[in-house]
């Protein structure tokens, strides 16, 4: 991307996050006057605690990264984690970035390239597959939800059971595809073959000039191969990390409302967390700053949740899951620099 293009890029996903936050309050009914005040009765040893479950949340997870890139330790796991999301959450399209800066990470220490693909693969189905899951047990979750519900007289549930079903099938559908493909060679190279005339008939003479035709159909079974490598080593680190921070992340969202006086049913915190997860798969601003936001509020203003407290709530858990993260993330890559600052040694 040109520079140009990018100040442009950068400005406008800039206004965008600015406005989308600015406004939140009163897209559901409220005022940043209502909301400073609830924010206001926290007190120092509820932050702290706050913090605490943050990095635990953190760490948990370190075990999944460690586990996707043998030989990597759960510090230097934290390490990329920390980095990575630091700089995603304040550039356009950051995602890239990070990964690129985790790639400089990595090789520094002594990987290789493959090693490193082998390891974003697995770290982004797994991912995937856990945001895929969360999403799975709120849709099967929403009659819990709804009877939990309280909505004024002659409103309509949020999520009416029948289109909860529906919109079940397509993440089952997602779901058992993930596993279609790492259940056998065939089925991955029939994926890629697949792959291979679709991206042939959109993109024409276009991606005959960048690659041959075939490449996925040879690749994806490679990378299958790579990926089942990965996980019968590591499966049981990944699987126990990534569920215990989840469980941590739902822990954090409860404690953010319960801290600020509260109450939620799980059933309406997991479909909370549920909406937060889908929102973030989506990269219009950097971290999807704003639009989670607005879109997890109002969810949950919508199932009957006070709208100053989901507000309040909401940007509290931001405020730990992608505020903090910069700072943080920010001072972390700066150490490593420093302790990296001379010209690495050639193998």
């Amino acid at each position: 991307m040109s520079t140009p293009r990018r100040t442009i890029t950068s400005v406008l996903t800039g206004a965008l996050t600015i406005a989308l936050v600015v406004l939140l309050p009163r897209a559901v009914g409220t005022n940043w006057s209502t909301v400073g005040t609830l924010l206001g009765h926290l007190s120092l040893p509820a932050i702290a605690l706050l913090a605490v479950v943050w990095i635990a949340g953190l760490w948990s997870h370190s075990f999944v990264l460690a586990a996707s890139l043998p030989g990597l330790t759960k510090r230097r796991g934290l390490t990329l984690s920390l980095t990575g999301s630091a700089v995603a959450n304040v550039l356009p399209l950051g995602g890239a970035a990070g990964t690129g800066l985790n790639f400089a990470m990595t090789r520094r220490w002594g990987f290789t390239s493959a090693a490193f693909a082998g390891f974003l693969a697995v770290t982004t189905l797994i991912n995937v597959l856990a945001k895929l899951g969360v999403i799975a047990v709120a849709l099967a979750l929403a009659p819990i939800v709804n009877a939990a519900t309280a909505l004024p007289i002659g409103h309509t549930s949020i999520l009416p059971v029948g289109r909860a079903g529906v919109l079940l099938v397509p993440v089952l559908v997602a779901l058992a595809g993930v596993f279609w493909f790492l259940a056998s060679e065939r089925a991955a190279a029939s994926a890629g073959r697949v792959l291979d005339r679709a991206f042939s008939r959109v993109l024409g003479r276009v991606l005959r000039r960048v690659r041959r035709r075939g490449d996925l159909e040879r690749s994806l079974p490679a990378l299958r191969t790579s990926v089942l490598d990965v996980f019968r080593g590591g499966w049981r680190p990944m699987t126990g990390g990534m569920v215990a921070y989840l469980l941590l992340q739902l822990a954090l969202l409860w404690l953010c409302f319960r801290l600020l006086g509260t109450s939620l049913s799980l059933p309406v915190l997991i479909t909370g967390l549920a909406v937060e997860r889908l929102l973030t798969l989506i990269p219009i601003t950097p971290g999807g700053a704003g639009v989670v936001e607005v879109g997890t509020v109002a969810a949950l203003v919508a199932m009957g949740v006070d709208p100053a407290a989901v507000t309040a709530g909401i940007v509290l858990f931001r405020g730990f899951t992608y505020l903090l993260e910069i700072p943080v993330g920010g001072v972390t890559l700066a150490c490593w620099l420093l302790v990296n600052r001379k010209p690495a040694v050639a193998a």
